[in-house]
């Protein structure tokens, strides 16, 4: 779970942030890192959110942004993109959310197993961090008696409610708490992202109810238990397939042909008339 030393910023601008005004930020954070750690070597790269400035050793994403009344001024050919900077914003208020709400160390401990499953399964990964914030708070402390669950419970309870299809279309899941519109985070996933999520829950809930929790933690053995059978004290576990499928674009096609044809038989009729 360690190894990932990658921090996120939120700057806030009171004027409006064009490009050029981002490079000179990160520059002045390298210039001012440089003049405590002399020999530290930074590298600073730009990107439509803001910058990134980097050493050897960790990452910063500074992400920049702006004052709401000033998203009303932006000009798309000088300023950074409208949509990143409001998902900057949002990132704010979630973590003035997390630190009202989510203050208890089980939250945090759930929080960074969630996040380390993120990056060893790939059919996790859709869960952005703030559905996985959402999810570990619910988990925990989201239960008739208001209090805080043990981690290993919690932990198996993050898994029943994936495979149970928490986050699928039309599930009740997790409102955000941070938006007034009453939208439950997981309609920012795609479909296909939802069942990926949910297929992939329910193999690892299988293979956890067999005894496999060394694996799915990474103690032991790769991933491939989400993905290939496995055998756990003589019981396979075969893993979920996808229920999704996108729809096909010669359906579509043919339906088109048809009504064409349909057209021309009724343009001939009339002709014939």
């Amino acid at each position: 779970m360690a190894g990932s030393p990658v921090a996120d910023l939120v700057v806030i601008l009171k004027t409006l942030p064009t490009t050029e005004a981002v490079t000179a930020l990160g520059n002045k954070v390298v210039e001012g890192v440089k003049e405590t750690e002399p020999n530290e070597i930074l590298t600073m790269l730009t990107n439509e959110s803001g910058c990134e400035v980097s050493s050897a050793d960790a990452t910063v994403k500074i992400r920049v942004t702006t004052i709401p009344p000033n998203l009303k001024k932006l000009d798309p050919s000088i300023h950074l993109p409208a949509k990143v900077m409001q998902a900057s914003l949002a990132a704010v208020r979630h973590a003035r959310w997390f630190e009202e709400n989510a203050h208890h160390s089980s939250i945090k401990v759930l929080i960074r197993i969630l996040k380390y499953l993120r990056t060893r399964f790939p059919g996790l990964e859709p869960l952005n961090p703030w559905i996985i914030d959402l999810l570990a708070h619910y988990a925990i402390m989201n239960n008739p008696s208001r209090t805080p669950l043990s981690i290993n419970i919690a932990f198996r309870r993050c898994l029943s409610l994936l495979s149970a299809g928490f986050f699928l279309p039309r599930s009740v899941g997790i409102v955000d708490p941070c938006e007034g519109n009453g939208m439950r985070v997981h309609t920012t996933l795609t479909l296909e992202q939802q069942d990926q999520v949910a297929f992939t829950a329910q193999t690892l809930l299988r293979v956890l109810s067999h005894g496999g929790y060394k694996k799915i933690l990474g103690l032991e053995g790769d991933a491939s238990i989400a993905t290939e059978m496995s055998v756990w004290d003589g019981v396979v576990v075969t893993p979920s397939e996808k229920a999704y499928e996108p729809p096909t674009e010669t359906k579509e096609e043919d339906k088109d042909e048809e009504e064409g044809d349909e057209n021309g038989d009724e343009v001939m009729e009339s002709q014939d008339s």
